[in-house]
């Protein structure tokens, strides 16, 4: 453990530094930028849904607009626990949890990596292109995708080792964390489908258990919710009005090439490069590791690109973490070795500026 975490915490750290340079700078152009305001400047690391994850932390589902039961729980009790073990407040539990998960994410990465493939260069490279991703500032932010991060990269470890129950406790945590989290089932399922014939009933009922761990972990809060607030499938249908209905992503992504030479430049239209340079290392990675990995980042990417609306889009990319491999195996090539690590933080710059100034939604 103590090894990966020393390769694991420069390139944390160097994120960390990164983002504070885009505090920095956002505080410097914010009256220069149309659409901007102090406000998100102003509550820091706990801006935009990192501040609706705070008010569940003090108040609770009731005491916030319905429009709250659509951050799941997971990230949400974590911080009611770090809080109470911690001084300094709701915020400062917060944004421990979230920077202690990414931390976490990363070793859990570094771990993968070298299983799958003994390489330690592939390693370092993935955990420093994960923590510098274009939207990785989320990860220093006091949101969810710390934890979830940790928790799903783990499970993908699990299913490696073919350690069901700790696969299905991850697994099931992820679905707690974010909705998204219940695609692990993919993976899941094509982890424990390998030599199924020959196991025996009880490998069989543990790698089960493990498959529909993501589903159920979701599942129960999304129960609970429909139960709570007397309205079927609140969490899901509240998510489904904000970002529209669902729509082919095909077209979506054929929508938002054509809005960068239009009024959305920087709508719409910003998020589909994104998208189309995430398809392509999806891709990458489908060709070159268990089909496992492959699959689920592409399932991860379509789902985001169903929405009508794209706000966010790269912070739902995030969660197909298996493309960092495909960046990564773009750095070692000798003619793209300086240039992706090095657009990869200045796109991370560049959106954590964006998103203090009100002209990006995280």
């Amino acid at each position: 453990m103590s090894s990966d975490l020393l390769a694991t915490l420069p390139a944390w750290v160097a994120a960390r530094l990164l983002v504070g340079v885009s505090w920095v700078v956002a505080r410097l152009v914010s009256a220069e930028l149309a659409g901007s305001g102090p406000d998100r400047i102003e509550r820091g690391l706990m801006a935009w849904d990192a501040d609706w994850y705070r008010s569940l932390v003090v108040g609770g589902y009731d005491a916030l607009p319905l429009e709250g039961v659509r951050f799941f729980p997971g990230f949400v009790f974590l911080g009611r626990l770090a809080d109470a073990l911690l001084p300094g407040g709701p915020t400062t539990a917060m944004v421990v949890v979230a920077n202690l998960g990414s931390l976490l994410a990363g070793v859990a990465l570094y771990r993968l990596v070298l299983a799958e493939t003994a390489n330690r260069h592939l390693a370092d490279r993935s955990v420093w292109l994960l923590a510098c991703f274009p939207s990785g500032f989320v990860l220093v932010w006091g949101y969810a995708e710390g934890p979830f991060l940790a928790a799903s990269i783990a499970a993908f470890l699990a299913f490696r080792r073919r350690n069901w129950w700790m696969a299905a406790g991850l697994a099931a945590a992820a679905g707690l964390i974010r909705p998204t989290g219940v695609l692990l089932v993919i993976p899941a399922l094509l982890a424990a489908g390998s030599g199924w014939l020959s196991c025996t009933f009880s490998e069989k009922f543990r790698r089960g258990v493990a498959v529909i761990a993501a589903p159920v972990g979701a599942g129960a809060f999304v129960a609970w919710a429909s139960l709570h607030f007397d309205d079927p499938l609140v969490p899901l249908t509240i998510q489904g009005e904000l970002r529209g209905e669902a729509v082919d992503p095909v077209s979506r992504l054929l929508n938002g090439l054509s809005d960068l030479f239009g009024p959305e430049t920087l709508g719409d239209g910003l998020h589909a490069p994104f998208a189309l340079a995430f398809l392509v290392l999806a891709v990458l990675v489908l060709r070159s590791w268990p089909a496992r990995y492959g699959v689920y980042a592409l399932a991860c990417l379509l789902v985001a690109l169903c929405a009508q609306n794209l706000n966010s889009f790269e912070r739902y990319a995030l969660n197909a973490f298996p493309i960092v491999f495909g960046l990564a195996a773009l750095a070692g090539h000798r003619r793209f070795g300086r240039a992706v690590p090095i657009l990869s933080s200045a796109g991370l710059v560049a959106l954590s500026v964006l998103a203090w100034t009100d002209i990006y939604v995280p």
